[in-house]
Formats: C-alpha cells, sequence, structure tokens
C-alpha cells in the first residue's frame, strides 16, 4: 500500500523534530550566555585575539567579537557553535524517514511548493531560541548575539527623537 503524500502537516512535524534534536545545544547556549559577564577587560581581550573559546556542560563554543567598519569602534560580541552540515542533514532524512519519507521525496515537496526546509528550520530556531543559524560551507552556525554596539547608537538616536518631539 502506497504512502500518502507529503503534507504540509508532516513538513511541520520534520521540522519540529530537527527543533527538538538540537534544543539541547541551543538551550545550552542561554545558559553559557548568562554565565558570561561582558566587561572592559573582555572586550580589550577579545579585540586583541577575535575570539576565545568556552565550554560549558561539556560543549564548546566561540565566544566572537566581530568589529563594525564604522568611525566610532562599534562591535557585536557572539556566542557560536557549530555542526557538521552532514550531520545536519542526517537528523533531516531521519525526521523525514521516521515519518515514511525518502530524501528525494523531501526534495520533490521543496521544489513542489518553494520551500527549502534548512531555511524553515533556521527561521523557527530564530524565532522559538533568538539564535541565529546558517549553512556556512560544510557546517551550520549557530550564534547567539549577546552584545551590539549598535543597539546603544539606536536607542540614544531613538531617545533624542523623543526628547526632540516633546
Amino acid at each position: 500500500m502506497p504512502l500518502p503524500g507529503l503534507t504540509y502537516d508532516i513538513w511541520n512535524e520534520i521540522i519540529e523534530e530537527v527543533i527538538d534534536c538540537h534544543a539541547p545545544l541551543l538551550d545550552a547556549m542561554h545558559r553559557a550566555a548568562e554565565c558570561i559577564r561582558l566587561s572592559k577587560e573582555l572586550v580589550e581581550e577579545l579585540k586583541i585575539a577575535g575570539a576565545m573559546e568556552f565550554e560549558m556542560d561539556s560543549w564548546s563554543f566561540t565566544l566572537a567579537l566581530d568589529l563594525y567598519a564604522d568611525e566610532i569602534g562599534g562591535f557585536c560580541i557572539s556566542l557560536v557553535s557549530s555542526e557538521g552540515l552532514e550531520a545536519f542533514w542526517l537528523i533531516e532524512a531521519e525526521a523525514a524517514a521516521d515519518r515514511g519519507f525518502a530524501s528525494e521525496d523531501i526534495e520533490g515537496f521543496e521544489i513542489e511548493h518553494g520551500l527549502k526546509l534548512d531555511e524553515e528550520i533556521f527561521d523557527a530556531i530564530r524565532e522559538r531560541f533568538g539564535i541565529t543559524a546558517e549553512a556556512k560551507d560544510d557546517e551550520v552556525i549557530f550564534e547567539l548575539l549577546l552584545f551590539d554596539s549598535q543597539d546603544i547608537d539606536n536607542s540614544i538616536e531613538n531617545e533624542g527623537a523623543w526628547d526632540e518631539e516633546v
């Protein structure tokens, strides 16, 4: 007896299962972020090193500083983790197989409906966990933004705008 076709409900179940498989990592990133105390000393150290390794609960992360090409020396600090792209795809394939579908079924559904499973998963991770995920080279990079100096710049501009209106 043939399987019924892949539906949006099943598609969403696959997305949920992949996210659930990554939830321990994503939760650990948030716990690690709570333990990091941003200080002037840490920022100066990161400006020199660019990044530092950070471990917590058997997870390895990178604390990274990215400088903006602006006139005021702006920067952001993120907690980063990665996973091999093949491992990520294997989790997707297993989630689909649990529901009786092969990778070819997923690809056909993507083409037919103009969807991309990876992008849908990455969007759901960002919405649920506040962590960006991106496939880059042969890895999936997970990034949790801890500090962005542009947020301070923007809040100062917004406060000034409110003062002028009042």
